[in-house]
């Protein structure tokens, strides 16, 4: 369970990127941000990407996390073809 929301955002491009049975990495800049939750909210942005672009995603979807107290995190991840990433925008 996740104490805030992910929210994805508008992709600027369509792309034909497929984002399951691809391993997955996250940066330490997103382990560390998002501690025990690093996981869970890896997971919901992938289903949030798999229902909102399931034909059509482009390799780059960013997302927001956002806690009840208006705090926001913004965050990427990367589809490399043979990896997906995790990361903070600062991180790139």
């Amino acid at each position: 369970m996740i104490k805030g929301k992910v929210y994805i955002n508008e992709q600027e491009d369509s792309g034909n990127f497929i984002f399951t049975g691809i391993r997955q990495y996250m940066t330490c800049g997103f382990r560390n941000t998002f501690g025990e939750e690093a996981e869970a909210v890896a997971f919901t942005a992938l289903a949030l990407i798999l229902e909102k672009y399931p034909d059509d995603a482009d390799y780059l979807q960013t997302f927001e996390y956002r806690y009840g107290d208006g705090k926001c995190i913004r965050f990427w991840c990367i589809n490399d073809v043979d990896v997906i990433t995790f990361l903070l925008p600062e991180e790139y």
